[in-house]
């Protein structure tokens, strides 16, 4: 855990207002105090299944188990209890995620915790403003060269790990100080054991690759497309 995160029961918590909503969930900002002692965390408010944009996650849910066969069998039948199984599925999938990738030392948001639906991230940005994202940057071509080095190097890392994004797209991706970091990551699957997960991370590659050749930098997606690939079967 890093040093700054406040555990103190004592702390006290304010919740600031609302930073961005999703396809699945809001985001708030929430500081948290103990003495002198400040965090800024981002809150991330999952809404009831019912209520998201985004429902079709059969291509992101094959391999995923729970562990129990009756809540599998009730995820698999799409019935009440399998929506409120999926839905808690996301939340568990993106910490499990954040934490390994994080433990890693590719650049995510620091899980503080989660609880029921919410889970409480570091916030990426300061007490003015929060970190933009990638495709609300401008920047130099030698600036975007830069972001693009160090997106090959974490989606390499992320290889190595056996974990593809799944929705990668400038949207969740944030900039911040001359780091890109990489944001959610409900829908993240293992390529070894989901027979999509290849395909997804080949359109996350075109999505990626695309976008930093519009401004400027050359990219060959096919040749990082094969060197992940060689990663995740290594």
């Amino acid at each position: 855990m890093p040093a700054w995160v406040i555990t103190s029961g004592d702390a006290r918590q304010y919740e600031r207002g609302l930073v961005k909503t999703g396809k699945e969930a809001e985001v708030y900002l929430v500081e948290r105090r103990f003495g002198d002692q400040v965090n800024l965390l981002a809150a991330k408010r999952y809404r009831d299944f019912d209520d998201r944009m985004f429902r079709n996650d059969a291509r992101y849910r094959q391999g995923r188990r729970t562990g129990n066969r009756r809540h599998d069998l009730a995820v698999a039948k799409g019935s009440r209890a399998g929506m409120a199984f999926r839905a808690q599925q996301w939340v568990a999938t993106e910490f499990e995620a954040l934490s390994r990738l994080w433990s890693a030392g590719v650049p995510v948001p620091y899980p503080v915790q989660q609880l029921g639906s919410e889970i409480l991230l570091e916030f990426v940005g300061d007490d003015a403003e929060a970190a933009p994202r990638l495709a609300q940057f401008r920047g130099s071509v030698a600036q975007y060269r830069e972001l693009f080095d160090q997106f090959v190097a974490s989606v390499t890392t992320m290889s190595s790990m056996a974990i593809v994004h799944g929705d990668l797209s400038p949207y969740n991706m944030l900039v911040w100080r001359d780091q890109l970091y990489f944001i959610d990551f409900p829908q993240a699957v293992d390529p070894l054991v989901n027979a999509e997960g290849i395909t997804l991370l080949e359109r996350d590659v075109t999505h990626i690759c695309a976008f930093f050749e519009r401004r400027g930098v050359t990219t060959d997606g096919g040749a990082l497309l094969a060197t992940l690939v060689a990663e995740i079967f290594a």
